[in-house]
């Protein structure tokens, strides 16, 4: 069983269907504005969370469903996807929403990632037909054709194996451009890294069907 967290950025509607095969959630919050993905979807969430600054028309209905909310005062010190991932309580924690219009959201949408690698709760972020994870080292069964993106939050030793352009213990700058869109030639794919990076693997794909980290 695992927890979903809708997020304030965009859900693209095949998302939806992609979730119903690949996961089976106990635990459903809905993250202010990103209610709406929800009950778009016709999933009632179990709570939602925020200052209610985004929910927008949307509010109506969560009453009328009676969904328990943790209203938030707009001065405070975190995020409420981040209270969100606080009172998740079954892993994998998988968040949607996360890409939005504005640069500093989607970071910070980013960022609970990391705070959930911090936590050792394993996670997954969906953006706009990509997945997304954070972490050091991966193990994957990728397609091959299939195309990733390592982006790394530091300056870091890279390597890449199975993939069109591989790496073997390459320093990586900080200013550097990170090494994108790689494609995948190999049945088994390892990347590594002495740091932690966010790795995008392009399309919708479920990391916990075949992932060893």
């Amino acid at each position: 069983m695992s927890t979903l967290i809708s997020l304030n950025g965009c859900a693209e509607p095949e998302l939806f269907e992609f979730l119903h095969e690949n996961f089976s959630f106990s635990q459903v919050l809905g993250v202010d504005g990103g209610t709406r993905h929800l009950l778009k979807a016709g999933i009632k969430p179990n709570m939602v969370i925020g200052d209610l600054d985004s929910i927008g028309p949307y509010l109506g209905e969560v009453f009328a469903l009676k969904v328990p909310m943790l209203i938030s005062y707009p001065d405070k010190d975190f995020t409420d996807g981040e209270r969100a991932l606080q009172l998740s309580e079954s892993v994998p924690v998988v968040f949607i929403g996360t890409w939005g219009k504005e640069i500093d959201h989607l970071l910070g949408n980013l960022a609970l990632l990391k705070i959930a690698y911090s936590l050792n709760k394993p996670a997954v972020a969906y953006g706009i037909n990509e997945t997304i994870l954070f972490g050091r080292n991966f193990t994957l069964h990728l397609p091959v054709g299939r195309v990733i993106s390592v982006l790394p939050t530091a300056a870091a030793v890279l390597s890449e194996k199975g993939l069109q352009w591989e790496l073997e213990h390459a320093f990586w700058s900080e200013y550097a451009v990170p090494p994108i869109s790689n494609v995948v030639t190999q049945p088994v794919q390892h990347i590594s890294a002495d740091k932690e990076f966010f790795l995008v693997v392009k399309g919708y794909w479920n990391p916990f069907s075949d992932l060893v980290v």
